[in-house]
């Protein structure tokens, strides 16, 4: 057969490959894209984390506080610029007058009378420009109280992210837990009912008794109980995890050690602590005092 093959390939130079050929080419360079592709499918717990910061509705709304607040700044600094009102008016008037003048001797000795009648289109425009020269320090306080409540509504939006980043790790690893615990109780069924069915040919041939047999199904039936109970763990714990991450729990990698980036002493774990903890008394101190600087 690979002579016949060989000899029913394009000779000549130049000639193309039909399209079948293209076709079953492109067709296996994408089946071994994907093969290649699968096993990097699982998702770590960065990416994890990278979805819950990206895509936790609590984490969004507290963002858009945060913008609102910060629109405040710029409306509590116009105090200080001025304020320019414009006005403009046109109109279309009709007018019809007829006046009459009785006669006044010596001057007018019969009477007169005249008439105006016609449109006109009165017009007028106008500008005023006001400017605050003292208040009294009230647009200065204004400006202080909207830049302490953006400071405020960011610290708010740190602690949000510190919470909802240490439940997405949590329930990252409650997924792997209750994965590897569901696993267990499964094979421990499966070797439970191979003791029964065990102990039952043992009962057939007369080497057990009764209660051999009961306390077998016994243990199959508590197993079989707590290995339903594994699965309802794991339904309400994947339940969580697309509430916080925001997707489904797929094929979840293993996660790493963060002992790396912990601080190797308790003096230092602790002077970090109450330097960027936003929740830190020491830190809301230093915040407040940046403000009224």
């Amino acid at each position: 057969m690979a002579p016949r093959a060989r000899r029913d390939l394009p000779q000549r130079r130049g000639q193309q490959p039909p399209a079948a050929a293209v076709l079953l080419t492109i067709t296996l360079v994408a089946a071994t894209v994907l093969g290649l592709a699968s096993p990097a499918a699982a998702e770590t717990i960065e990416q994890a984390l990278a979805r819950a910061y990206a895509n936790n509705p609590q984490l969004n709304a507290q963002r858009a506080i945060v913008r609102q607040a910060d629109e405040g700044v710029p409306q509590a600094l116009s105090g200080y610029r001025p304020n320019v009102s414009a006005n403009a008016s046109v109109g279309r008037e009709y007018t019809d007058i007829k006046q009459f003048i009785p006669p006044t001797p010596p001057l007018l000795t019969n009477s007169a009378s005249f008439a105006a009648k016609g449109l006109s289109t009165p017009r007028s425009v106008g500008a005023t420009v006001s400017q605050t020269l003292f208040n009294g320090q009230q647009t200065a306080n204004r400006v202080r109280t909207a830049e302490s409540q953006v400071a405020m509504a960011r610290e708010t939006l740190r602690v949000m992210e510190q919470s909802v980043l240490l439940a997405a790790a949590t329930i990252y690893m409650d997924i792997s837990r209750d994965s590897a615990n569901l696993e267990v109780q499964q094979n421990n069924v499966r070797v439970l009912q191979r003791t029964l069915t065990d102990t039952r040919n043992r009962f057939a041939a007369g080497q057990v008794t009764d209660t051999d047999v009961a306390q077998s199904e016994a243990q199959l039936a508590a197993a079989e109980a707590t290995l339903h109970g594994a699965e309802s763990t794991l339904t309400t714990t994947r339940a969580n995890y697309r509430c916080i991450i925001g997707v489904d729990a797929g094929n979840l990698s293993p996660a790493s050690s963060v002992e790396r980036m912990a601080p190797s002493m308790l003096p230092a774990a602790i002077a970090a602590g109450a330097a960027e903890n936003p929740s830190s008394a020491l830190h809301c101190f230093r915040s407040s005092f940046s403000d009224f600087r």
